[in-house]
């Protein structure tokens, strides 16, 4: 039997799709809360013990109490709820259960991930949405985050991706209100918001723009008003600057440009070469970033919010200062949506390649960490390793920004003052712009 013929006749029907996403959603859960509970350690989880225990006590003044809170306060809320369980005594006294109290929140939301993608890749085909699930659902990187360490980049994931979807999907507002909150709940979801905002400005008219903007900053007063009663009206500047602040290493582990040149956890003032300082460079290509956003945005003819968040994100990674190891998470799910959005099997494999770097990431740093011996094996030579990877890391930058811009341009492009004079009301402009014929069509 003709193999492409039976695969395009298929197509399940909404029943089987639920079933196939609920046993597949069953089983990631079985993964993830096993891996969650037979994994006992307090490295960073010992934060998550000593704040929800404060904000159980006391919630809206949990920054007046607990010291070391960096965290934006809609991260308290869940927070709260863990801080119960943790007063449970026979969660207090057994650790795998404190693993999964502790853990639960990312767990779930890594989780909850696998039906968004579904949702997201579902206009590509029924079967290409599941199979973007399904790779999420066993990704060995987002399960090694949430589940084993227990990081909270699932939430951060899951919220930017929703916000992305709504803005695509026609209903902005709601998308403004989930960006808010997406901001509200890790700072480094703030790395995607120039992307949001040029697809924001450059999709609608003023009108739904000011309601998007309006949405967002309700959201925002909605939640910190009650804490900056406690604790002050400079809150918010606090806590994304203060946080921010307190990492002052040029790398923090991150397999990128700085660790490349021997600066992991080198203070970001340390000059590269001897000719500029770590943090001035990252200024630099910071702006250059942005400046290479707006143009591919107003230039290319094939684009998208995950496509460009794609780009912009990998780009920060790579060459900005104070980067985790763990920063690259979000990347992995740009790559995958947007390999399907495009058809660009040279993004599934940008995804592919990718996915391994951040798990290899993850991995060797926590087992340098776990080690108990820091001179057995690998592990020490782990600065040498570090650089090591973090070069391979560069040039798998340069080779997924290649396909990336190559998707962009496929059909040409458009002149950037054409495409600027797009975003006029009609009766300010002229034709609409068309793709430069010179370039060509695929």
């Amino acid at each position: 039997m003709d193999e492409k013929r039976l695969g395009a006749s298929f197509c399940p029907s909404r029943g089987q799709i639920r079933w196939f996403l609920t046993v597949l959603v069953a089983f990631a859960a079985l993964v993830r809360l096993m891996v969650a509970y037979i994994t006992v350690h307090y490295f960073d989880l010992s934060f998550y013990v000593d704040w929800s225990t404060g904000v159980a006590n006391d919630f809206f003044g949990a920054y007046n109490n607990i010291g070391n809170l960096d965290y934006p306060p809609l991260f308290l809320f869940p927070l709260f709820l863990t801080g119960k369980l943790l007063g449970i005594g026979a969660v207090r006294a057994f650790d795998p259960y404190m693993m999964l109290a502790l853990k639960g929140w990312q767990v779930l939301f890594d989780l909850a991930c696998i039906p968004l993608l579904y949702r997201v890749l579902r206009r590509e085909g029924q079967l290409v949405g599941l199979a973007g699930a399904a790779i999420w659902a066993v990704n060995p990187a987002g399960i090694l985050n949430s589940s084993y360490w227990g990081q909270t980049d699932s939430i951060m994931i899951f919220l930017v991706v929703l916000a992305f979807l709504l803005l695509e999907e026609g209903r902005p507002v709601w998308s403004g209100a989930v960006m808010a909150l997406a901001c509200l709940m890790k700072f480094q979801s703030l790395y995607f918001a120039p992307v949001y905002a040029v697809a924001l400005l450059t999709s609608y008219p003023p009108r739904r723009i000011f309601q998007t903007v309006a949405a967002g900053a309700g959201a925002v007063l909605a939640v910190f008003l009650p804490f900056m009663a406690r604790s002050g009206w400079a809150l918010p500047l606090e806590i994304y600057f203060g946080g921010f602040g307190q990492y002052q290493g040029a790398s923090l582990n991150a397999f990128n440009f700085y660790s490349s040149a021997g600066l992991n956890y080198k203070h970001f003032s340390t000059k590269i070469l001897g000719l500029i300082q770590a943090d001035h460079l990252s200024t630099l290509l910071l702006a250059a970033a942005l400046a290479l956003l707006v143009a591919v945005w107003f230039t290319a003819t094939e684009k998208s919010v995950w496509l460009m968040g794609f780009l912009f994100m990998q780009t920060v990674f790579m060459f900005t200062t104070r980067m985790h190891e763990r920063y690259q998470i979000p990347v992995l799910v740009m790559a995958l949506i947007a390999a399907a959005r495009h058809r660009s099997r040279g993004m599934f494999a940008s995804f592919g390649a990718l996915a391994v770097m951040v798990f290899l990431n993850q991995f060797l740093v926590l087992q340098q960490i776990f080690a108990a011996d820091k001179q057995a094996g690998w592990i020490a030579h782990y600065d040498a390793v570090v650089v090591a990877l973090s070069h391979v890391n560069l040039l798998l930058y340069f080779a997924t920004a290649w396909v990336a811009l190559r998707v962009c341009y496929r059909r040409g492009h458009y002149g950037f003052a054409r495409s600027f004079r797009a975003m006029l009301p009609e009766r300010w402009r002229g034709s609409p712009p068309g793709p430069n014929p010179q370039r060509g069509a695929p």
